[in-house]
């Protein structure tokens, strides 16, 4: 066994040079010598010296990292091993040298958010570099807030090279198609192709994302509705996208009535449905306004998903009045609402929204708080149980019913 005090540690700070006027990406400026402590040892005794150190290495920190084991540049008969900082090894076995030698790391050795933090000025806080962003199949999605714009070909770049499965990056842009939903984007790097596949639970679902809404971040809350849905039910999905929720419950057999008035949403969710081969005994599909269905298929539904948080609870008056006298014995729906609620008290407020838009005070069955949508807002699902006082109500919907 090997027994030594270490000489004075080299650094292990590693971070590539700030370079925070770079609007166009530079691969070499990221270029770096690292000193770095190792010892020189005879190539017999390599394997059981790397058994004996520290795991933990100097480079840990990135990416693509230096071969712990190095050639010795003057002997073939040994070998150079990197020690981290405050690495022990002893020196009692004749043929054991300390050294410090020089690695050279360049650009593909440093993480994305290695580069990014390098590139943006250091009056942004670590706070705000980008450290994850959304993948849709091939596309990369960023949401840039205004102090990175400048930066945004660069780092559009840097994703795109750090990450082999991404082709395309995007960044959302602040405009919103006012009737159907989806966010504008520009492209940042790579190809500009927005067909992509996405799986969430085994299923496949196809898309222009550039045309229509879909959030890979959602599919724990898919999964959760689906699976409180017992099969059999009769479902009325009024806002369904290109079917993350429609899809699985007709897969598990419950009879889905699939809305969504966006025309590309429309035309990927039955392409989807062919996709998967799911039977259409399970599954209709419907491109017009999610009013309509609930009036059309009043009393047959034991579930009305309503996953449009910035306006759902607007689409709630549908329910007044649905309901004549002579329909005494038809069920109540039960009724998913989402909705963003400010942080501070999310539950609640999103129940007076709901009781505010309905007409009358709701008593939920749950309220789930679905994920942060940013710093101040939570997005809620509202589950209840439509009020009969409101199914019979003799104020219809200003909307007039379908009979």
């Amino acid at each position: 066994m090997v027994s030594m005090d270490v000489s004075s540690p080299v650094s292990t700070e590693l971070r590539p040079k700030p370079c925070p006027d770079m609007l166009e990406l530079d691969r070499q400026k990221f270029n770096l010598i690292v000193k770095c402590r190792a010892i020189e040892v005879p190539a017999k005794l390599c394997t059981q010296i790397i058994k004996s150190l520290d795991r933990n290495s100097l480079f840990s920190q990135l990416q693509h990292k230096p071969r712990i084991v190095q050639p010795c540049d003057h002997d073939s008969s040994r070998k150079i091993i990197l020690l981290n900082e405050e690495q022990q090894i002893s020196l009692k076995d004749e043929g054991i040298v300390e050294r410090n030698i020089d690695i050279k790391l360049s650009y593909e050795n440093w993480s994305a958010s290695q580069i990014i933090r390098a590139i943006l000025p250091t009056s942004i806080d670590d706070t705000e570099v980008i450290s994850g962003f959304e993948i849709v199949g091939h596309i990369a999605h960023l949401n840039l807030k205004e102090c990175h714009k400048p930066y945004k070909s660069v780092i559009g770049h840097v994703i795109l090279d750090k990450n082999p499965s991404i082709k395309t990056v995007v960044n959302k842009l602040s405009s919103i198609h006012a009737e159907y939903r989806y966010f504008d984007m520009e492209l940042l790097a790579g190809e500009d192709n927005f067909i992509t596949t996405a799986i969430e639970h085994k299923l496949k679902f196809c898309m222009d994302f550039s045309k229509l809404y879909w959030n890979s971040r959602l599919g724990t809350e898919h999964k959760r509705i689906v699976d409180l849905i017992d099969s059999g039910s009769t479902v009325l999905d009024m806002f369904c996208g290109i079917g993350p929720f429609a899809l699985p419950l007709a897969k598990k057999r419950c009879y889905v009535h699939a809305n969504d008035l966006n025309p590309e949403s429309y035309k990927y969710l039955n392409k989807n449905i062919e996709l998967n081969k799911i039977n259409l005994e399970f599954i209709k599909t419907y491109n017009q306004d999610g009013r309509d269905l609930v009036r059309n298929f009043a009393g047959q539904i034991d579930y009305v998903l309503m996953n449009l948080p910035a306006s759902a609870t607007k689409f709630l008056d549908v329910f007044t009045g649905l309901y004549s006298k002579r329909d005494a014995k038809l069920k109540a729906p039960t009724v998913f609402c989402y909705h963003f609620a400010d942080i501070e008290n999310p539950a609640d407020l999103s129940t007076e929204a709901v009781s505010k838009e309905i007409g009358c005070k709701v008593e939920p069955e749950e309220v789930h708080l679905v994920r942060k949508t940013a710093p101040k807002t939570w997005m809620t699902c509202v589950k209840f149980v439509v009020p009969e006082s409101v199914l019979y109500s003799e104020n219809q919907c200003k909307k007039q019913r379908v009979s």
